[in-house]
């Protein structure tokens, strides 16, 4: 028997039984969802925006696949700290008249 979606705040919802997988498609995250109550059939690859409300089921996904595809919010790249580093597999050159000339 299928599941009928709930109504949340005057709109019918579905809810997520489990996260089944993740990816990146046009840098925009998607998680294949399997829905209460109904069968595999019936899975589906939603948007993030589509989930917000199954972030419960999101964390258990990544506690135990913990190198699925992720968004990394911004605020995370702002803590990395850049340090150059020198390439030691390229010898010095100079471009003398369209010439690489090994110093």
């Amino acid at each position: 028997m299928l599941q009928s979606p709930v109504e949340v705040e005057g709109k019918e919802e579905y809810v997520v039984e489990e996260i089944l997988d993740s990816c990146l498609r046009h840098n925009k995250l998607e998680f294949l969802v399997k829905w209460e109550g109904y069968t595999n059939e019936n899975n589906s690859w939603e948007p993030e925006d589509n989930c917000r409300k199954a972030h419960n089921t999101i964390a258990a996904f990544y506690h135990k696949y913990l190198q699925a595809p992720r968004q990394i919010a911004q605020m995370q790249f702002d803590d990395l700290k850049f340090q150059p580093y020198q390439n030691f597999t390229i010898p010095n050159t100079s471009i003398i008249s369209h010439l690489e000339v090994e110093m």
